[in-house]
């Protein structure tokens, strides 16, 4: 037999075509994950939003709206400590991203819920839904303005659908409001 050093021609590409797989397995495995992480940051940003703004309603910084209207703040108008005001994705949020506050008035108690929506300037987000039902698999990427929860150019005396989650991906529609001010 022969004394032989080092790998032969079909050793080494052998080694380099199972790498090269390896390699495109984490690889798909991660963008995944960073689309997930992407999409969990626009979720928590929006809730972040929400909550400056039922602060600065709390403040009487805005009018309240009288049953069955709501009031509806651009996002743009709202400031965060963070002081950004783009997405997870990397691009400023539109004139479409709004916190509505509406009053659904219970035996004439006024109770407040709290609704939001947020739209890039590449149309990644998601469309009006209850702050609390807000998740990942709501949020879209790059289409978000052809969902059916997705209200655009919202005016004094407009009328606003409101929505609910169902299950993890789906929308239903638990009612809509009036737009008695819009702040922004």
């Amino acid at each position: 037999m022969k004394n032989r050093k080092g790998f032969t021609l079909i050793e080494l590409l052998a080694v380099i075509v199972i790498l090269a797989i390896l390699m495109t397995l984490s690889i798909t495995a991660m963008s995944g994950s960073i689309s997930d992480a992407r999409k969990d940051t626009l979720k928590t940003t929006a809730l972040q939003y929400v909550g400056a703004a039922r602060l600065n309603f709390v403040n009487s910084d805005y009018t309240f709206p009288a049953s069955g209207e709501c009031l509806a703040v651009k996002t743009n108008s709202i400031e965060l400590e963070s002081g950004a005001h783009e997405s997870s994705f990397g691009y400023k949020f539109t004139d479409n991203s709004y916190v509505i506050i509406y009053n659904n008035a219970v035996n004439g108690q006024d109770q407040y819920d709290y609704y939001i929506q947020m739209e890039d300037s590449v149309h990644n987000g998601f469309g009006m839904i209850l702050e609390n039902d807000l998740s990942r698999g709501l949020i879209k990427e790059k289409r978000v303005n052809s969902e059916v929860n997705f209200v655009s150019d919202l005016t004094v005396g407009s009328k606003v659908p409101l929505y609910k989650a169902s299950g993890d991906t789906g929308v239903e529609k638990t009612g809509e409001c009036t737009v008695s001010q819009v702040i922004g």
